[in-house]
Parts: structure tokens; sequence; C-alpha cells
């Protein structure tokens, strides 16, 4: 793996995990979300510092080139993060239907109410 990419990923680590930092103060994020970034974060430094583990996988796996395994990891771990947030905004759709339809019921029933009280007087 060549030295500018080994530095470029180390910059992008850190650059990550300052922003990271600065919307956890912000509380801005999830534990979750934040767990997923950290983690994302440290995969890539430890590639970085140890390009022989990187080297050693991308034999292990038969990737031509280190430079490839990294791509293949990073696109890896994104595939799997939009997974997780579809799943997520899946189940707040399915929520919000929920609430949706009680506030109609909600509203329909505070109107009829509201009518019989109309009609009595």
């Amino acid at each position: 793996m060549s030295f500018p990419l080994r530095a470029m990923l180390i910059v992008a680590s850190l650059l990550t995990g300052l922003y990271i930092r600065r919307k956890i103060r912000k509380s801005q994020m999830q534990i979750a979300d934040v767990v997923f970034w950290l983690v994302f974060a440290l995969a890539l430094i430890c590639m970085s510092i140890f390009p022989e583990t990187v080297a050693w996988f991308t034999d292990l796996i038969g990737v031509q080139s280190p430079v490839n395994f990294v791509f293949l990891v990073v696109i890896f771990l994104v595939i799997v993060r939009c997974f997780s947030l579809s799943v997520k905004v899946s189940s707040l759709e399915a929520k919000l239907s929920d609430l949706v339809e009680d506030v109609a019921v909600d509203r329909l029933m505070n109107a009829d109410a509201a009518t019989k009280r109309t009609d009595q007087e």
C-alpha cells in the first residue's frame, strides 16, 4: 500500500473522529450511529498503520492489490450501513403511519364531541 494512500486514510480517519466528536457534543447523533462511525474510522486507521495485515487479507481473499481490498472493505461497510438505515426508515414509516391514524381518529372523535355539544346547546 502506497504512503499517500496510508496518509490519506489516517487523515480521513482523524477528520471523521473529530466530526463525530463535534456531533456528540452537540447531541446530534445517537449512540448506535456513533459506534458505527468510530468503528469505521478505527478500521481505516488500522488498515493504514498495519498495511501488512491488509496485504495478508488481500492474498487470503485473492484480491489483486491492497488498494482494491481497502475499497472493498469501505464499500462493504457503507452497504451494511445503508441497509441498517433502510431498516430504520421502514420502522419509522410504520410508526408514523400508526401515529397518523391515531391522530386522525382522535381529531374525528373530538370533532364529533364538539358537534354534539353544539347540538345540545
